[in-house]
Order: C-alpha cells, then sequence, then structure tokens
C-alpha cells in the first residue's frame, strides 16, 4: 500500500473504516467543493458545507501539478468521490479538463466518476490510462428529473456511454443508488442494463440506497407520497451500517439480483458498492470499475476488455507492479 506524505490537494481514498468497502487503494480528488446536480439521495450534502453551491478549489491547478510529481507513477486516482467533476461550473471553468491533462501527462491512471454527458467532451484526454464510470439510475428522464434535478438526463448519458466507447474509452455505468419505489422495478432494471450493454459499458456496478436523515428529508419535501413510505421503511426496518441506514440484507439482495441476472445475461461485469455480497462480483474485476484503467494502459482495446470478462477473468485482480 503506498503512503505519500506531503500531499496539497490529491487524498488517500478513506472508505471511512466501512467494513463492506472493497475498493482497491486508491487516491482522490475533487476539483470542486460541492455540486451542481442536487440530488436527492447524496451522502456528501451532510458534510460538506454549502454543498449545493458548486465551486473550485483554490489553487487547483497549482496544487494538483505538485501532488502529480510527488504520487508513484501509475498510481490509480479517482477524480471524484464527493464532487461530480463535471458539475454545471465545468462547462465553462474547463478546469476538470486541465486536471485530467496533468494527470495523464505525468502517467497516473484515472478513474472518472460523473453524471454528465460533458465527460465526452475530453475522450481526447481519457484514451489511454483511464477509464469513466457513469451513474445512470433510470431510463426514465421523468424520475430522474426529479431525483437528479440537476443532472443531464439519462438519455443523454446513454448517448455518453455509446460515444466514448466508440473511441476507446472504457466505461463502466453505475446503477446507483436503486431507491425502494422509485427505480427498483425488476423489468426496468434489466432494460436498463440491457441498454447499457448496447452502447459499450463493460461493467455494471450497483447498490441500494444508504439513507441519511437529511437525504429522506430531502425526498420528503421533493415526493411526499413516496418520501413518507421511504421515512417509514428505513425507520422501522433499517440497519444502521457505518453511519447510514441499510435495508436489511435479505431485502437488498431482492433488489440487486435484477441488475446481476441481467449483467450476466449481456455478458458485462458485475459487481456491488458496499453491500457485503462479494460473492457476486466478477473474479477479478474491481468494484468501482477501475480495472478498465489498468487494461487500457496496456494497450488493451474495447474489444480486448470485452474479451476478458467473456472468455474468464484472472482470479486475483490486474496490479501494476512492475511500476509500482
Amino acid at each position: 500500500m503506498v503512503r505519500v506524505r506531503g500531499l496539497r490537494i490529491i487524498r488517500e481514498f478513506d472508505p471511512w473504516g466501512s467494513p463492506l468497502c472493497t475498493c482497491p487503494h486508491k487516491f482522490t480528488l475533487n476539483p470542486y467543493t460541492g455540486c451542481g446536480h442536487h440530488c436527492l439521495y447524496c451522502y456528501a450534502r451532510s458534510y460538506i458545507p454549502g454543498f449545493d453551491r458548486p465551486r473550485p478549489k483554490k489553487d487547483l491547478l497549482r496544487r494538483v501539478r505538485h501532488d502529480a510529481v510527488m504520487l508513484p507513477k501509475g498510481s490509480l486516482i479517482s477524480v471524484a468521490e464527493s464532487s461530480d467533476p463535471y458539475t454545471p461550473p465545468e462547462r465553462v471553468l474547463g478546469l476538470t479538463r486541465e486536471v485530467l491533462k496533468i494527470l495523464v501527462g505525468a502517467g497516473h491512471r484515472v478513474l472518472v466518476v460523473t453524471k454528465s454527458d460533458l465527460v465526452t467532451r475530453d475522450a481526447d484526454i481519457l484514451g489511454g490510462g483511464a477509464t469513466v464510470a457513469i451513474t445512470i439510475t433510470t431510463l426514465n428522464d421523468e424520475v430522474a428529473a426529479k431525483i437528479e434535478p440537476g443532472a443531464p438526463p439519462p438519455s443523454r448519458r446513454i448517448r455518453a456511454v455509446e460515444e466514448l466507447s466508440r473511441k476507446g474509452v472504457p466505461v463502466s455505468v453505475r446503477i446507483d443508488p436503486i431507491i425502494p419505489y422509485i427505480n427498483d422495478d425488476p423489468v426496468m432494471l434489466e432494460r436498463l442494463v440491457k441498454e447499457v450493454a448496447e452502447a459499450g459499458a463493460l461493467q455494471v456496478i450497483t447498490s441500494t440506497y444508504k439513507a441519511k436523515w437529511d437525504s429522506l428529508a430531502k425526498f420528503r419535501r421533493a415526493l411526499p407520497e413516496v418520501g413518507e413510505v421511504l421515512v417509514r421503511l428505513y425507520r422501522d426496518i433499517g440497519e444502521r451500517v457505518g453511519g447510514y441506514l441499510y435495508l436489511p440484507r435479505e431485502v437488498r439482495a431482492r433488489m440487486l439480483m435484477p441488475v446481476w441476472r441481467a449483467a450476466l445475461r449481456h455478458g458485462l461485469a458485475f459487481s456491488t458498492c458496499r453491500e457485503g455480497f462479494p460473492i457476486l462480483n466478477t473474479p477479478g474485476v474491481y468494484c468501482d470499475g477501475s480495472t478498465w484503467a489498468y487494461l487500457a494502459d496496456r494497450g488493451e482495446g474495447t474489444t480486448g476488455l470485452l474479451r476478458f470478462i467473456r472468455s474468464g477473468a484472472p482470479s486475483k485482480p490486474v496490479h501494476n507492479n512492475e511500476e509500482d
């Protein structure tokens, strides 16, 4: 495990001691503080003041340049974990694009996590040693507009998966979170997996909604009837795990099964996020989608990556031992 002292803005990923986190060792960078997508279920709002007012980090590019040369070459850096790197101000400011240039130029592997189709603008940078995970929680643009009111509609995100895949950028899709009574219909989930597979995705990552009281309050205000049901559900049968309210294990398993079955049917790698079901995860594939950054760095094209999934992954994840 790499420990680096003196970093100014890039941080070692901290799962906050979650016993269910199966992420590989990585670093994380948030170019912005806060996010303009205003997702009702967002957990980061509970600990970042002024979260709904996205603003760039102070001295961002200078600090990133400093840290990029301090990290071991080939480090995995997730952009980002708390605030979407393509939050609306990025369209004008272009800071995430400059950050990617620095990180990729320094020889690091990058995992971009976003809800925005703006990521396609940077396909020219993401073509080697990088991968993208795009969150798509539903195919229904109207539902998405209610639970993710500031994010691009799912129809545009599907097109982004297709465009990035066509340009040789490996893409995973996060069907995350699955929320009871909102986007948990098994038929719709299976249709979503089918569409992202046809668009060229390599992996689906999924999880159920982990509630915090502030996000439950947002659901109650935005969707009063469903929100009230969610509050009662998590209050009555929710289980406390690492600062969140989880639904019981058997309920969560039932909610995740349609995505797992559809992933198998369509030849996609599958993983869950902090659910406690590692047996469901595709062997040899990291849960966060970062495997494709390692394989892309080795010159594997999309066809090669699909062959990796469908012909049987290795028993252990791909590592960069030759550089670490």
